[in-house]
């Protein structure tokens, strides 16, 4: 049996659906969305809160492997602490299910001393695993999520413009979720002793934001759609207006200025190992034929 967290997500969905695919027994943590089709498809669905003793004590039962995370509800007024009781309730899960192995999805800024906001409780998640006996770890710690790129959408077809806080020539190392879900579904698979492992997922190459636009403007029929840095002021304000709440619309704002001076990814290379195969062309051709 092998536990998922985040089952709904980009990476998790995918994930499932690999271990489904290679007839693998799953049960799957139903949070905030219904699990219909996966448990339609065989997986045993246990419904309840990332921060729930019951709901992670039955879902990590009896298991051989789990998958966690973090789960990202963006109108939480209370972000930063219910991520914090989340990671120590999991943590606590874990250690007395006897679950031998664990995929952490992190991100590239859990691994830095100054990581603040998501990073931050992904920071304190990675440490309290690390204390886990007898336990193989996996943390995959990936770059920007291409994914993201697709949230301004309504942006682009409302105003025929792209932006935000962040400089559109700053570089950043762009990763699709279909690779960080090959590599946790392997990972989840491999038997391998000891840990925490760290695998950091950068991608194939560095994008900038500004590249980034232009390219969605090609698969949109508009090659000249501009990316336009906006103050940080007016993106914290269409963030709220958007239904985000306020704290976590100043942690995104304080990200992408945070992102302007180089951090997280200034001094983590990529190498053959931490490269992975999908491009950004490939990624847009799939999410925007």
């Amino acid at each position: 049996m092998i536990a998922i967290m985040g089952a709904a997500g980009n990476v998790g969905s995918r994930v499932a659906d690999q271990l489904l695919h290679r007839d693998r027994d799953l049960r799957v943590l139903a949070h905030r969305r219904t699990l219909d089709g996966l448990a339609g498809r065989g997986a045993e669905v246990v419904t309840g809160g990332a921060a729930s003793p019951d709901a992670l004590g039955a879902l990590f039962d009896g298991a051989e492997a789990a998958l966690v995370l973090l789960p990202e509800d963006l109108t939480d007024p209370d972000f930063v602490a219910n991520r914090g009781r989340m990671a120590a309730a999991i943590a606590d899960a874990l250690a007395g299910s006897g679950v031998g192995r664990v995929v952490l999805l992190s991100t590239v800024g859990a691994g830095l001393a100054d990581a603040f906001g998501p990073p931050a409780g992904l920071r304190a998640l990675e440490g309290r695993l690390s204390q886990l006996e007898g336990t193989s770890l996996l943390f995959l710690r990936s770059g920007f999520y291409m994914e993201n790129l697709l949230a301004a959408l309504p942006l682009i077809q409302s105003q025929i413009v792209n932006g935000g806080a962040m400089d559109g020539e700053v570089p950043i190392p762009m990763v699709a979720t279909r690779d960080v879900a090959a590599e946790a579904a392997a990972g989840l698979l491999r038997r391998e002793a000891g840990g925490p492992r760290v695998r950091l997922l950068l991608g194939p190459e560095d994008v900038t934001m500004a590249a980034a636009t232009r390219a969605i403007g090609e698969r949109l029929g508009l090659p000249d759609l501009p990316y336009v840095q906006f103050p940080p002021d007016g993106v914290r304000a269409a963030l709220t207006g958007a239904g985000i709440s306020d704290e976590v619309a100043s942690l995104m704002v304080e990200m992408q200025l945070a992102m302007n001076r180089g951090w997280p990814f200034a001094d983590v290379p990529r190498t053959a190992a931490s490269a992975t195969p999908t491009t950004l062309e490939a990624f847009l051709k799939e999410a925007l034929p």
